[in-house]
């Protein structure tokens, strides 16, 4: 299975919305490994599709896509966080590291390594706050 940018993005924010205190804004380009531009028009995209909500986006000049966006109080939807579960096939009954787990498990068997390599950074910090 491939994952467009869009996607990874929000398993990023998936993963880091399964702690006991995410922090969104922990999520960014440089961490996912894309070109700023990149990622501010994923963000806008999932925004705009109801994936997330509460971003801020940052606009100016005449460039038609956005000049940063701020995610600190950003947070899933209800359909964002469904779309991922169904996705991945994830069990919504499970606890917070678990699903990080499974998430974990599923990017490893679809071979895509840098994205597992993030939401593996992300899974060991929820890991340790839900000791």
């Amino acid at each position: 299975m491939e994952l467009d940018t869009k996607q990874k993005v929000l398993l990023a924010l998936y993963t880091e919305y399964q702690k006991d205190l995410p922090s969104m804004k922990r999520v960014n380009a440089d961490m996912l490994g894309l070109e700023v531009n990149v990622f501010v028009v994923a963000i806008e995209k999932l925004n705009n599709e109801g994936m997330i909500n509460d971003v801020q986006i940052i606009r100016g000049g005449q460039d038609p896509y956005p000049l940063a966006v701020r995610l600190d109080t950003t947070k899933l939807t209800r359909y964002g966080i469904e779309y991922v579960e169904s996705k991945l096939d994830i069990e919504a009954k499970l606890s917070g590291p678990e699903k990080v787990k499974s998430v974990t498990k599923k990017l490893g068997e679809w071979g895509l390594e840098q994205v597992k390599d993030v939401v593996a950074r992300i899974a060991s910090e929820t890991i340790k706050g839900s000791m």
